[in-house]
């Protein structure tokens, strides 16, 4: 009963996995995943994808009209985020559209992992369902404060993006605004945060099995007389498979990883600059709110790597254990190709260091996310001071 119990969750939870994974990325032109009713043609797939990003060439040249005609780097450091996050997802997206087979086989080898145990399976589905939740409220609350920013009189946020005044412009910018609100929710804010809640689950599902590869050692070290030659080979050729598949997804997103924490970080500290305490209530929460919405970004594709990275980093301690444990079996049990193997294993560690790379610059962990922090935060010190 219990076998059939947990087929049917791996059934239910493959077909729900991936109807949304399809749907989410239906909506921009993108097939990662290739389900029945999410098919459609390369034309059409090309003219979803293309319709927006034009969209987004004629948002760039009004913020560029807006920026020489002002003169104020006041209006760039307003202005120049939202034309930033554009380029961020433009890429995102036309690099998805490119790997389109790389990415749809490395999920199903991941798929593979996450149906292994019912306790993985709910662990997966509470992280997405969290990270939906959490995005569509920063969504939503976007949207309200744009909204009351647009009926507030005489607001900051006209007086940036007006570009020749009278009465009829200004209550056709408040429009034109409204909608370009709704666009770029839908369009980059909804898009960036499920492709790094898409990042984040592969993430999660190779640090749940590195866990579950932990637990294994550590139950090996406690059990020593169940300790065999097949058991330690088969410890080895799992954690190479995990390796193997980290590479996979470090080469994958490598340059999306690079290029969303570079332009994220470089938003922050024009938000940072943006802040100004004599501007209007709701011009204040909306930069508010933008910046803590780009921290959120940023934590969520540092949060699940630097777990798988901490993961695998256990491993080695756990087998310099069994080691320590082995030599007082074999000297008691003479069995020295156990202990071979063992050393082969650690060997095996050492050498390598696994975890997710940024563009070969560094790896994706919480020592890198502290100094990444350290340095903004000296930044934000040094804005605030002069």
């Amino acid at each position: 009963m219990r076998i059939d119990a947990h087929s049917q969750l791996r059934s239910e939870f493959t077909l729900k996995l991936n109807q949304l994974w399809a749907r989410l990325f239906y909506i921009y032109g993108l097939q990662l995943h290739y389900i029945e009713d999410t098919y459609f043609p390369k034309w059409k797939k090309y003219f979803i994808m293309l319709l927006p990003r034009l969209f987004v060439v004629l948002f760039t040249i009004r913020y560029l009209i807006l920026t020489a005609k002002l003169n104020q780097l006041e209006v760039f450091v307003i202005l120049g985020p939202p034309t930033i996050f554009n380029t961020i997802t433009t890429f995102t997206a036309f690099f998805l559209q490119k790997n389109e087979t790389d990415f749809s086989a490395l999920y199903k080898i991941l798929l593979d992992l996450t149906l292994k145990s019912p306790d993985a399976i709910k662990r997966i589905k509470r992280n997405i369902y969290t990270s939906l939740i959490i995005t569509a409220t920063f969504n939503v609350a976007y949207y309200i404060v744009i909204i009351k920013m647009l009926t507030t009189q005489s607001h900051k946020y006209l007086e940036f993006n007006v570009l020749i005044y009278n009465e009829f412009n200004s209550r056709l910018l408040r429009i034109y605004l409204l909608a370009e609100t709704v666009f770029n929710v839908i369009f980059h804010q909804m898009f960036l945060g499920i492709t790094v809640m898409y990042f984040s689950y592969m993430c999660k599902v190779l640090e749940l099995a590195f866990k579950d590869l932990n637990e294994d050692i550590e139950r090996a070290i406690v059990s020593t007389s169940e300790l065999t030659n097949a058991k330690l080979s088969g410890f080895r050729r799992r954690y190479q498979y995990l390796s193997q598949i980290v590479e996979k997804i470090s080469k994958s997103f490598s340059p999306l990883l690079f290029f969303w924490l570079v332009g994220l970080i470089f938003i922050f500290c024009l938000r940072i600059r943006s802040f100004k305490p004599y501007y209007e209530f709701p011009f204040r929460v909306h930069t508010v709110l933008d910046t803590c919405h780009l921290i959120y970004l940023v934590i969520v594709i540092f949060k699940n790597s630097s777990e798988l990275q901490a993961q695998s980093s256990k491993m080695k301690g756990r087998v310099s254990e069994l080691i320590i444990s082995d030599d007082e079996l074999a000297a008691s049990t003479n069995q020295e190709r156990i202990s071979i193997n063992c050393l082969l294993f650690s060997q095996t560690l050492n050498a390598d260091n696994v975890g997710v790379s940024v563009s070969g610059l560094f790896i994706l962990s919480t020592f890198s996310f502290l100094n990444m922090a350290s340095t903004v935060i000296t930044y934000v010190v040094l804005v605030y001071q002069s």
